[in-house]
């Protein structure tokens, strides 16, 4: 093994770190956005329907976040 390998390893696993991360944020981002203009659509058209909708969503989200991430170790 050389020496210029080794810098270069660490920079692919530090630019995995960042796309792994930029990916759970927007997971995480798209959640907090449903959230959001879910309790302000529940609100403006006041059902209680929208509002079970949402958090059904929100749930969902999560969930396809939580279990991606486990699945890509």
């Amino acid at each position: 093994m050389n020496a210029d390998s080794l810098p270069q390893r660490q920079e692919d696993r530090a630019a995995r770190l960042r796309a792994a991360n930029r990916r759970t944020g927007l997971g995480l981002l798209a959640i907090s956005v449903v959230f959001f203009v879910g309790f302000f659509a529940s609100r403006m058209l006041s059902s209680p329907d929208v509002s079970i909708a949402v958090v059904g969503v929100a749930v969902l989200l999560y969930l396809a976040v939580a279990i991606g991430r486990h699945l890509r170790k």
